[in-house]
Protein backbone atom coordinates (compact mmCIF):
# COMPACT_ATOMS: atom_id res chain seq x y z
CA UNK A 1 0.00 0.00 0.00
CA UNK A 2 1.10 3.83 -0.75
CA UNK A 3 0.54 6.43 0.91
CA UNK A 4 1.16 10.32 1.44
CA UNK A 5 0.49 11.28 4.80
CA UNK A 6 1.59 13.88 8.15
CA UNK A 7 2.36 11.73 10.95
CA UNK A 8 0.91 12.91 14.22
CA UNK A 9 0.05 16.14 13.23
CA UNK A 10 -2.73 15.90 10.57
CA UNK A 11 -3.87 18.67 8.42
CA UNK A 12 -6.84 20.35 9.31
CA UNK A 13 -8.66 23.37 8.97
CA UNK A 14 -10.33 23.61 12.93
CA UNK A 15 -11.80 27.15 11.96
CA UNK A 16 -14.14 26.71 14.54
CA UNK A 17 -13.27 26.40 18.11
CA UNK A 18 -14.37 27.60 21.69
CA UNK A 19 -14.32 31.86 22.44
CA UNK A 20 -11.05 30.24 24.90
CA UNK A 21 -9.73 28.55 21.53
CA UNK A 22 -10.76 30.53 18.36
CA UNK A 23 -11.07 33.75 19.36
CA UNK A 24 -10.88 34.03 22.45
CA UNK A 25 -13.94 29.22 19.28
CA UNK A 26 -5.61 17.96 -13.08
CA UNK A 27 -5.72 15.85 -17.40
CA UNK A 28 -3.34 18.18 -19.40
CA UNK A 29 -0.64 19.24 -17.24
CA UNK A 30 1.33 16.58 -18.57
CA UNK A 31 3.33 16.48 -22.08
CA UNK A 32 3.19 13.32 -24.55
CA UNK A 33 5.73 11.59 -22.53
CA UNK A 34 3.67 11.29 -19.11
CA UNK A 35 5.78 13.90 -17.10
CA UNK A 36 4.45 17.15 -15.72
CA UNK A 37 4.40 19.62 -18.63
CA UNK A 38 7.14 22.01 -19.04
CA UNK A 39 5.94 24.34 -21.70
CA UNK A 40 7.18 28.06 -21.42
CA UNK A 41 4.19 30.10 -19.61
CA UNK A 42 2.80 32.69 -21.34
CA UNK A 43 3.47 35.45 -18.69
CA UNK A 44 6.12 34.28 -17.12
CA UNK A 45 10.20 35.84 -17.49
CA UNK A 46 12.93 33.92 -18.30
CA UNK A 47 13.24 30.92 -16.63
CA UNK A 48 9.41 30.54 -15.51
CA UNK A 49 10.40 33.68 -13.26
CA UNK A 50 7.02 35.91 -13.07
CA UNK A 51 7.43 39.41 -14.81
CA UNK A 52 4.50 40.50 -13.11
CA UNK A 53 3.15 40.10 -9.53
CA UNK A 54 0.63 38.12 -11.25
CA UNK A 55 -2.76 40.13 -11.82
CA UNK A 56 -4.00 42.45 -13.92
CA UNK A 57 -2.99 45.95 -12.85
CA UNK A 58 -0.19 45.18 -10.32
CA UNK A 59 3.59 46.53 -10.94
CA UNK A 60 5.87 44.42 -12.04
CA UNK A 61 8.28 42.36 -9.18
CA UNK A 62 11.92 44.20 -8.97
CA UNK A 63 14.60 41.89 -10.55
CA UNK A 64 15.72 40.87 -6.92
CA UNK A 65 12.16 39.11 -6.05
CA UNK A 66 11.47 38.51 -9.54
CA UNK A 67 14.43 36.25 -10.37
CA UNK A 68 16.01 35.37 -7.16
CA UNK A 69 17.50 31.74 -6.50
CA UNK A 70 17.32 29.58 -3.58
CA UNK A 71 20.56 29.05 -1.33
CA UNK A 72 19.57 25.84 0.53
CA UNK A 73 21.40 24.70 3.77
CA UNK A 74 21.40 23.27 6.50
CA UNK A 75 18.19 23.39 8.68
CA UNK A 76 18.34 23.68 12.47
CA UNK A 77 15.80 23.44 15.04
CA UNK A 78 15.89 26.67 16.00
CA UNK A 79 14.79 28.43 12.40
CA UNK A 80 13.00 25.54 10.59
CA UNK A 81 10.47 24.17 13.21
CA UNK A 82 9.15 24.57 16.80
CA UNK A 83 11.04 23.54 19.95
CA UNK A 84 11.85 19.87 20.78
CA UNK A 85 11.53 18.77 16.47
CA UNK A 86 13.84 16.82 15.38
CA UNK A 87 15.21 17.12 12.12
CA UNK A 88 15.10 14.40 9.11
CA UNK A 89 19.28 14.23 8.18
CA UNK A 90 18.45 14.48 3.79
CA UNK A 91 16.79 18.24 4.83
CA UNK A 92 17.57 21.56 3.86
CA UNK A 93 15.94 24.65 4.56
CA UNK A 94 16.06 28.34 2.75
CA UNK A 95 14.46 31.85 2.68
CA UNK A 96 12.66 32.90 -0.13
CA UNK A 97 12.04 36.84 0.05
CA UNK A 98 8.42 38.13 -1.11
CA UNK A 99 6.84 41.41 -0.87
CA UNK A 100 4.51 42.47 2.14
CA UNK A 101 2.01 44.62 -0.47
CA UNK A 102 2.14 42.88 -4.07
CA UNK A 103 0.34 46.21 -5.35
CA UNK A 104 3.95 48.17 -4.27
CA UNK A 105 6.86 45.53 -4.54
CA UNK A 106 9.41 47.97 -3.87
CA UNK A 107 8.09 48.35 -0.82
CA UNK A 108 9.08 46.21 2.22
CA UNK A 109 9.60 42.37 2.15
CA UNK A 110 9.59 39.46 4.16
CA UNK A 111 11.47 36.20 4.66
CA UNK A 112 9.42 32.87 3.54
CA UNK A 113 10.77 29.63 5.42
CA UNK A 114 11.07 26.72 2.86
CA UNK A 115 11.81 23.36 3.51
CA UNK A 116 13.11 20.68 0.93
CA UNK A 117 14.25 16.61 0.99
CA UNK A 118 15.41 15.57 -2.50
CA UNK A 119 14.03 13.20 -4.79
CA UNK A 120 15.71 10.15 -4.51
CA UNK A 121 15.72 8.84 -7.96
CA UNK A 122 17.73 12.35 -8.81
CA UNK A 123 17.58 11.02 -12.86
CA UNK A 124 13.97 10.35 -13.39
CA UNK A 125 13.03 13.83 -11.11
CA UNK A 126 9.91 15.19 -11.72
CA UNK A 127 10.42 18.42 -10.41
CA UNK A 128 9.03 19.83 -6.95
CA UNK A 129 5.86 18.53 -5.33
CA UNK A 130 5.13 22.13 -2.85
CA UNK A 131 3.02 20.80 0.07
CA UNK A 132 0.47 23.11 2.31
CA UNK A 133 -1.24 21.92 5.48
CA UNK A 134 -4.08 24.25 5.55
CA UNK A 135 -5.30 25.42 8.80
CA UNK A 136 -5.34 28.54 7.73
CA UNK A 137 -2.17 29.08 9.95
CA UNK A 138 -0.38 25.72 9.64
CA UNK A 139 3.07 26.31 9.29
CA UNK A 140 4.51 23.66 6.17
CA UNK A 141 8.01 23.47 6.80
CA UNK A 142 8.53 22.03 10.01
CA UNK A 143 6.33 19.07 8.43
CA UNK A 144 9.11 18.21 5.96
CA UNK A 145 12.29 19.38 7.47
CA UNK A 146 11.10 16.34 10.32
CA UNK A 147 9.53 13.99 8.17
CA UNK A 148 5.84 14.53 9.69
CA UNK A 149 5.06 14.87 5.82
CA UNK A 150 6.05 11.34 4.17
CA UNK A 151 5.38 10.68 0.78
CA UNK A 152 5.22 6.73 -0.95
CA UNK A 153 8.58 5.13 -2.30
CA UNK A 154 7.07 6.51 -5.79
CA UNK A 155 6.72 10.24 -4.94
CA UNK A 156 9.78 10.59 -2.68
CA UNK A 157 11.41 9.18 -5.48
CA UNK A 158 10.16 11.26 -7.89
CA UNK A 159 9.86 14.58 -6.85
CA UNK A 160 11.57 16.97 -4.44
CA UNK A 161 9.53 17.08 -1.36
CA UNK A 162 8.94 21.04 -0.51
CA UNK A 163 6.59 22.78 2.10
CA UNK A 164 6.98 26.63 3.34
CA UNK A 165 5.24 28.64 6.21
CA UNK A 166 2.84 31.03 5.06
CA UNK A 167 3.33 35.00 5.55
CA UNK A 168 2.84 35.57 9.24
CA UNK A 169 2.98 32.03 10.13
CA UNK A 170 5.80 29.63 11.33
CA UNK A 171 9.33 31.29 11.03
CA UNK A 172 7.92 33.39 7.89
CA UNK A 173 7.97 37.46 9.82
CA UNK A 174 5.59 35.31 12.29
CA UNK A 175 2.63 37.80 14.03
CA UNK A 176 3.24 38.28 17.71
CA UNK A 177 -0.38 39.09 18.79
CA UNK A 178 -1.06 39.88 22.57
CA UNK A 179 -3.36 37.53 23.82
CA UNK A 180 -7.25 39.30 24.60
CA UNK A 181 -9.25 39.22 27.80
CA UNK A 182 -12.80 37.66 26.03
CA UNK A 183 -14.52 35.36 28.26
CA UNK A 184 -14.13 31.81 27.52
CA UNK A 185 -17.97 31.17 27.63
CA UNK A 186 -20.38 31.58 25.63
CA UNK A 187 -22.31 35.19 25.14
CA UNK A 188 -25.92 34.68 25.79
CA UNK A 189 -26.71 37.79 26.29
CA UNK A 190 -27.22 41.65 24.38
CA UNK A 191 -24.39 42.67 27.78
CA UNK A 192 -22.32 39.68 27.32
CA UNK A 193 -22.06 39.77 23.22
CA UNK A 194 -21.29 43.09 23.31
CA UNK A 195 -18.18 42.29 26.11
CA UNK A 196 -17.00 39.81 23.88
CA UNK A 197 -17.06 42.36 20.82
CA UNK A 198 -15.17 44.76 22.25
CA UNK A 199 -12.50 42.40 23.43
CA UNK A 200 -12.14 41.01 19.84
CA UNK A 201 -11.62 44.36 18.66
CA UNK A 202 -9.34 45.63 21.05
CA UNK A 203 -7.17 42.12 21.09
CA UNK A 204 -7.52 42.73 17.12
CA UNK A 205 -6.58 46.68 17.59
CA UNK A 206 -3.34 45.24 19.66
CA UNK A 207 -2.35 43.11 16.69
CA UNK A 208 -2.62 45.71 14.33
CA UNK A 209 -0.14 47.94 16.47
CA UNK A 210 2.62 45.24 16.90
CA UNK A 211 2.14 43.66 13.50
CA UNK A 212 2.10 46.54 11.49
CA UNK A 213 1.40 46.51 7.43
CA UNK A 214 1.70 42.56 7.03
CA UNK A 215 -1.69 42.02 8.71
CA UNK A 216 -3.49 43.79 5.77
CA UNK A 217 -2.04 41.50 3.68
CA UNK A 218 -2.46 37.61 5.37
CA UNK A 219 -5.33 36.89 2.65
CA UNK A 220 -4.45 33.43 0.62
CA UNK A 221 -4.17 35.84 -2.94
CA UNK A 222 -0.87 37.32 -1.25
CA UNK A 223 -0.23 33.43 -0.27
CA UNK A 224 -0.90 31.87 -3.87
CA UNK A 225 1.43 34.98 -5.73
CA UNK A 226 4.08 33.58 -2.52
CA UNK A 227 4.03 30.01 -4.27
CA UNK A 228 4.41 31.34 -7.44
CA UNK A 229 7.65 33.23 -6.60
CA UNK A 230 8.43 29.96 -4.95
CA UNK A 231 7.67 27.75 -8.26
CA UNK A 232 10.34 30.52 -10.04
CA UNK A 233 12.96 30.25 -7.51
CA UNK A 234 12.44 26.81 -8.01
CA UNK A 235 13.40 26.99 -11.53
CA UNK A 236 9.95 24.93 -12.22
CA UNK A 237 7.96 26.23 -15.48
CA UNK A 238 4.89 24.88 -13.74
CA UNK A 239 3.88 24.21 -9.52
CA UNK A 240 2.78 20.64 -8.93
CA UNK A 241 0.98 21.53 -5.42
CA UNK A 242 -0.81 18.78 -2.81
CA UNK A 243 -3.20 21.16 -0.61
CA UNK A 244 -5.01 19.88 2.40
CA UNK A 245 -7.76 21.35 4.00
CA UNK A 246 -7.05 25.50 3.87
CA UNK A 247 -4.63 24.36 1.13
CA UNK A 248 -7.20 23.58 -1.35
CA UNK A 249 -8.26 27.27 -1.04
CA UNK A 250 -5.19 28.82 -1.76
CA UNK A 251 -4.19 26.21 -4.71
CA UNK A 252 -7.59 27.06 -6.41
CA UNK A 253 -6.38 30.88 -6.23
CA UNK A 254 -3.22 30.02 -7.42
CA UNK A 255 -5.29 28.15 -10.45
CA UNK A 256 -7.25 31.59 -11.47
CA UNK A 257 -4.35 33.52 -11.23
CA UNK A 258 -1.66 31.49 -12.87
CA UNK A 259 -4.13 29.08 -14.60
CA UNK A 260 -0.70 28.20 -17.12
CA UNK A 261 1.41 27.46 -14.68
CA UNK A 262 -1.05 24.83 -13.17
CA UNK A 263 1.16 21.47 -12.93
CA UNK A 264 -0.39 18.45 -11.18
CA UNK A 265 -2.21 19.91 -8.90
CA UNK A 266 -4.60 17.65 -5.98
CA UNK A 267 -6.99 19.32 -3.41
CA UNK A 268 -7.35 16.92 -0.51
CA UNK A 269 -10.61 18.17 1.70
CA UNK A 270 -11.75 21.04 -0.29
CA UNK A 271 -12.71 24.04 0.93
CA UNK A 272 -15.51 26.30 -1.34
CA UNK A 273 -14.69 30.01 -2.00
CA UNK A 274 -18.14 30.74 -2.92
CA UNK A 275 -19.41 30.52 1.33
CA UNK A 276 -18.99 33.43 3.30
CA UNK A 277 -18.29 32.87 6.94
CA UNK A 278 -21.54 32.44 7.79
CA UNK A 279 -22.33 29.65 5.54
CA UNK A 280 -19.03 28.38 6.38
CA UNK A 281 -20.31 28.05 9.88
CA UNK A 282 -23.38 26.46 8.64
CA UNK A 283 -21.61 23.96 7.03
CA UNK A 284 -19.03 23.46 9.83
CA UNK A 285 -21.62 23.14 11.96
CA UNK A 286 -24.11 20.38 10.35
CA UNK A 287 -20.64 18.18 9.42
CA UNK A 288 -19.59 18.04 12.97
CA UNK A 289 -22.96 16.84 13.83
CA UNK A 290 -23.09 14.34 10.98
CA UNK A 291 -19.28 13.52 12.29
CA UNK A 292 -20.22 12.78 16.07
CA UNK A 293 -23.26 10.73 14.84
CA UNK A 294 -20.83 8.41 12.89
CA UNK A 295 -18.81 8.56 16.02
CA UNK A 296 -21.59 7.64 17.99
CA UNK A 297 -22.80 4.99 16.09
CA UNK A 298 -19.30 3.28 15.88
CA UNK A 299 -19.40 3.74 19.58
CA UNK A 300 -22.63 2.29 20.34
CA UNK A 301 -21.46 -0.75 18.45
CA UNK A 302 -18.77 -1.57 20.91
CA UNK A 303 -19.69 -1.68 24.53
CA UNK A 304 -19.23 2.25 24.80
CA UNK A 305 -19.53 3.82 28.24
CA UNK A 306 -21.39 6.72 27.11
CA UNK A 307 -24.86 5.19 26.21
CA UNK A 308 -26.11 2.10 24.32
CA UNK A 309 -27.76 3.55 21.41
CA UNK A 310 -26.00 6.40 19.38
CA UNK A 311 -29.02 8.56 19.81
CA UNK A 312 -28.62 7.92 24.18
CA UNK A 313 -24.91 8.76 23.49
CA UNK A 314 -25.57 12.18 21.45
CA UNK A 315 -27.82 13.25 24.05
CA UNK A 316 -25.68 12.68 26.73
CA UNK A 317 -23.12 14.36 25.34
CA UNK A 318 -25.22 17.06 24.68
CA UNK A 319 -26.63 17.64 27.80
CA UNK A 320 -23.34 17.68 29.53
CA UNK A 321 -21.74 19.87 27.25
CA UNK A 322 -24.25 22.24 27.36
CA UNK A 323 -24.59 23.12 31.32
CA UNK A 324 -20.78 23.30 31.44
CA UNK A 325 -21.22 27.17 31.30
CA UNK A 326 -23.17 27.59 33.86
CA UNK A 327 -21.20 25.15 35.59
CA UNK A 328 -17.74 24.85 34.51
CA UNK A 329 -15.65 21.97 35.67
CA UNK A 330 -12.27 22.79 37.33
CA UNK A 331 -9.36 21.09 36.17
CA UNK A 332 -5.88 20.78 36.81
CA UNK A 333 -3.55 23.53 37.30
CA UNK A 334 -6.13 25.75 37.48
CA UNK A 335 -8.01 24.80 34.00
CA UNK A 336 -11.35 24.59 33.72
CA UNK A 337 -13.93 22.86 31.51
CA UNK A 338 -16.62 24.84 29.74
CA UNK A 339 -19.19 24.72 26.63
CA UNK A 340 -16.75 26.07 24.46
CA UNK A 341 -13.50 24.21 25.45
CA UNK A 342 -15.32 21.16 25.46
CA UNK A 343 -16.86 21.24 21.62
CA UNK A 344 -13.11 21.63 20.68
CA UNK A 345 -12.07 18.53 22.63
CA UNK A 346 -14.58 16.57 21.19
CA UNK A 347 -14.01 18.32 17.31
CA UNK A 348 -10.31 17.26 17.02
CA UNK A 349 -10.78 13.73 17.88
CA UNK A 350 -13.71 13.52 14.87
CA UNK A 351 -10.61 14.24 11.91
CA UNK A 352 -9.14 10.73 12.70
CA UNK A 353 -11.03 7.82 14.07
CA UNK A 354 -8.17 6.13 15.28
CA UNK A 355 -9.00 8.89 17.78
CA UNK A 356 -12.22 7.66 19.01
CA UNK A 357 -11.60 5.51 21.99
CA UNK A 358 -9.19 8.31 23.14
CA UNK A 359 -12.69 10.65 22.69
CA UNK A 360 -14.46 8.08 24.26
CA UNK A 361 -12.36 7.90 27.36
CA UNK A 362 -11.85 11.93 27.84
CA UNK A 363 -15.67 12.14 27.69
CA UNK A 364 -16.57 9.16 30.26
CA UNK A 365 -13.73 10.97 32.79
CA UNK A 366 -15.50 14.20 31.96
CA UNK A 367 -18.55 13.03 32.78
CA UNK A 368 -17.29 11.63 35.60
CA UNK A 369 -15.93 14.97 37.23
CA UNK A 370 -12.17 14.39 35.31
CA UNK A 371 -12.20 16.62 33.20
CA UNK A 372 -8.24 16.83 32.52
CA UNK A 373 -8.16 14.38 29.82
CA UNK A 374 -11.04 16.28 27.25
CA UNK A 375 -9.01 19.58 28.19
CA UNK A 376 -5.75 18.18 26.95
CA UNK A 377 -7.95 17.07 23.67
CA UNK A 378 -9.10 20.79 22.93
CA UNK A 379 -5.17 21.84 23.91
CA UNK A 380 -4.07 19.54 21.61
CA UNK A 381 -6.18 21.49 18.90
CA UNK A 382 -5.03 25.33 19.81
CA UNK A 383 -2.56 25.26 23.10
CA UNK A 384 -4.05 29.06 23.88
CA UNK A 385 -4.29 30.69 27.07
CA UNK A 386 -6.95 29.06 29.39
CA UNK A 387 -6.33 25.36 27.51
CA UNK A 388 -3.46 24.38 28.84
CA UNK A 389 -2.39 20.65 28.73
CA UNK A 390 -2.89 19.72 32.05
CA UNK A 391 0.36 19.16 34.13
CA UNK A 392 2.17 21.59 31.74
CA UNK A 393 4.03 24.43 33.40
CA UNK A 394 2.68 27.86 33.02
CA UNK A 395 6.04 28.65 31.02
CA UNK A 396 4.67 26.71 28.14
CA UNK A 397 1.92 29.05 27.78
CA UNK A 398 2.62 31.10 24.84
CA UNK A 399 2.23 35.42 25.99
CA UNK A 400 1.35 35.18 22.09
CA UNK A 401 -2.30 34.17 21.00
CA UNK A 402 -1.57 31.49 18.70
CA UNK A 403 -5.38 31.47 17.43
CA UNK A 404 -4.79 35.28 15.74
CA UNK A 405 -2.63 34.25 12.50
CA UNK A 406 -5.51 32.15 11.47
CA UNK A 407 -8.12 34.84 12.48
CA UNK A 408 -5.63 36.94 10.24
CA UNK A 409 -6.53 34.73 7.18
CA UNK A 410 -9.65 34.18 7.71
CA UNK A 411 -10.81 37.71 8.37
CA UNK A 412 -9.54 38.87 5.60
CA UNK A 413 -10.42 36.13 3.54
CA UNK A 414 -14.23 36.21 3.85
CA UNK A 415 -16.75 38.30 4.67
CA UNK A 416 -18.96 38.03 7.49
CA UNK A 417 -21.10 39.58 9.94
CA UNK A 418 -19.90 43.07 11.64
CA UNK A 419 -21.68 43.58 14.41
CA UNK A 420 -22.03 42.22 17.96
CA UNK A 421 -26.19 42.18 17.59
CA UNK A 422 -25.67 39.75 13.85
CA UNK A 423 -24.19 37.48 16.18
CA UNK A 424 -25.88 37.24 19.18
CA UNK A 425 -28.70 35.88 16.76
CA UNK A 426 -26.76 33.61 15.13
CA UNK A 427 -25.55 32.06 18.09
CA UNK A 428 -29.46 31.61 18.92
CA UNK A 429 -30.34 30.28 15.90
CA UNK A 430 -27.33 28.03 15.80
CA UNK A 431 -27.98 26.81 18.99
CA UNK A 432 -31.34 25.38 18.16
CA UNK A 433 -29.60 24.14 15.06
CA UNK A 434 -27.22 21.81 16.40
CA UNK A 435 -27.64 22.12 20.63
CA UNK A 436 -24.23 20.82 20.61
CA UNK A 437 -21.84 22.55 18.38
CA UNK A 438 -23.90 25.21 16.95
CA UNK A 439 -23.22 27.93 19.78
CA UNK A 440 -19.47 27.37 19.67
CA UNK A 441 -19.31 27.44 15.68
CA UNK A 442 -21.57 30.51 16.28
CA UNK A 443 -19.50 32.26 18.59
CA UNK A 444 -16.19 31.12 16.70
CA UNK A 445 -17.23 34.49 14.15
CA UNK A 446 -16.38 36.99 17.24
CA UNK A 447 -13.17 37.78 15.94
CA UNK A 448 -13.88 38.39 12.42
CA UNK A 449 -16.82 40.74 13.29
CA UNK A 450 -14.33 42.98 15.21
CA UNK A 451 -11.30 42.46 13.03
CA UNK A 452 -9.74 46.28 12.51
CA UNK A 453 -9.35 45.39 8.57
CA UNK A 454 -12.10 44.95 6.31
CA UNK A 455 -11.79 41.78 4.39
CA UNK A 456 -10.19 41.81 1.00
CA UNK A 457 -11.39 38.44 -0.58
CA UNK A 458 -15.05 37.87 -1.50
CA UNK A 459 -17.56 34.82 -1.19
CA UNK A 460 -17.43 33.64 -4.66
CA UNK A 461 -17.00 30.49 -6.98
CA UNK A 462 -13.57 30.48 -8.08
CA UNK A 463 -12.83 29.32 -11.69
CA UNK A 464 -9.47 29.10 -13.59
CA UNK A 465 -10.34 28.48 -17.64
CA UNK A 466 -7.37 27.39 -19.25
CA UNK A 467 -6.05 25.28 -16.16
CA UNK A 468 -5.12 21.58 -16.73
CA UNK A 469 -7.58 19.05 -14.96
CA UNK A 470 -7.04 18.65 -10.86
CA UNK A 471 -8.21 15.85 -8.41
CA UNK A 472 -10.53 16.54 -5.83
CA UNK A 473 -10.16 14.00 -2.98
CA UNK A 474 -12.27 14.46 0.39
CA UNK A 475 -13.80 12.00 2.67
CA UNK A 476 -17.74 10.87 2.87
CA UNK A 477 -18.01 12.43 6.10
CA UNK A 478 -15.56 15.24 6.63
CA UNK A 479 -15.91 17.24 10.22
CA UNK A 480 -14.64 20.06 8.74
CA UNK A 481 -14.53 20.27 4.90
CA UNK A 482 -17.84 18.56 4.13
CA UNK A 483 -18.17 16.68 0.60
CA UNK A 484 -21.07 19.54 -0.79
CA UNK A 485 -17.50 21.66 -0.80
CA UNK A 486 -16.02 19.21 -3.31
CA UNK A 487 -18.68 18.75 -5.40
CA UNK A 488 -19.19 22.07 -5.68
CA UNK A 489 -15.34 22.98 -6.34
CA UNK A 490 -15.69 20.29 -9.25
CA UNK A 491 -18.08 21.68 -10.99
CA UNK A 492 -16.38 24.82 -11.11
CA UNK A 493 -12.82 23.67 -12.03
CA UNK A 494 -13.96 22.38 -15.20
CA UNK A 495 -12.67 18.55 -15.94
CA UNK A 496 -11.49 17.90 -12.70
CA UNK A 497 -12.42 14.35 -11.36
CA UNK A 498 -13.40 13.94 -7.67
CA UNK A 499 -12.07 10.68 -5.55
CA UNK A 500 -13.83 9.92 -2.15
CA UNK A 501 -13.29 7.99 0.10
CA UNK A 502 -15.73 6.36 2.47
CA UNK A 503 -16.00 6.52 5.87
CA UNK A 504 -15.32 9.72 8.33
CA UNK A 505 -12.20 11.50 8.52
CA UNK A 506 -10.66 14.93 7.22
CA UNK A 507 -7.04 14.63 4.79
CA UNK A 508 -8.47 11.88 3.04
CA UNK A 509 -5.80 10.77 1.16
CA UNK A 510 -2.40 8.86 2.83
CA UNK A 511 -4.82 7.64 5.35
CA UNK A 512 -4.81 4.32 4.81
CA UNK A 513 -7.32 3.63 2.08
CA UNK A 514 -5.48 1.92 -0.85
CA UNK A 515 -7.78 2.77 -3.86
CA UNK A 516 -7.67 6.75 -2.87
CA UNK A 517 -3.91 6.61 -2.68
CA UNK A 518 -3.53 4.46 -5.71
CA UNK A 519 -5.73 7.14 -7.43
CA UNK A 520 -3.70 9.71 -6.42
CA UNK A 521 -0.32 8.52 -6.69
CA UNK A 522 -0.95 7.30 -10.41
CA UNK A 523 -1.82 11.27 -10.94
CA UNK A 524 1.39 12.31 -9.50
CA UNK A 525 3.29 9.94 -10.59
CA UNK A 526 2.13 8.78 -14.40
CA UNK A 527 -0.13 11.82 -15.21
CA UNK A 528 -3.17 8.78 -15.39
CA UNK A 529 -6.19 11.13 -14.51
CA UNK A 530 -8.78 8.78 -12.56
CA UNK A 531 -12.44 8.67 -13.87
CA UNK A 532 -14.72 11.84 -13.33
CA UNK A 533 -15.84 9.98 -9.96
CA UNK A 534 -13.86 7.41 -8.06
CA UNK A 535 -15.37 5.78 -4.97
CA UNK A 536 -12.98 3.70 -2.70
CA UNK A 537 -13.22 1.70 0.92
CA UNK A 538 -12.47 3.58 3.99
Amino acid sequence: MTCIRTRSRRASRTAVTAMAVAGALVAGGCSSDGTPGRSEPRSAGPSGAPARAAGSGLPPLPAHLARQRLDWGDCTAQDAGPAGFTLRPDADCTWLTVPVDYAAPAGSTLRIRVARVRARDAERRLGALVFNPGGPGEPGAALVADGAFEATPDVAARYDLVAFDPRGIGRSAPLHCPEGNGSDLIPRTAQQADAEFRAAAAQGQDCRRVTGALLGHMDSVSVARDMDLLRAALDEQRLNYLGVSYGTFIGQHYARLFPDRVGRFVLDSVVDPAADQTAVARGDMKALDASFASYARTCAANACPLGRTADEIIARTTQFVRALDAAPLPGPDGSRLTTGIAAQGIRGPLYQAEKWPDLTLALADAMAGRPGALIGLAAEQIPAAGVRRPGAPPVDVPADDPTMPRNAVDCLDRPGPRSASQLLSYVGEFDKASPLFGATVAAAMFHCAAWPIAPTGRAEPVTAPGAPAMVLVSFAVDPATPLDNAKAVQKNLGGSVLVVREGTGHAAYGGGSECTDRAVDGFLVDGRLPPVRVDCAP
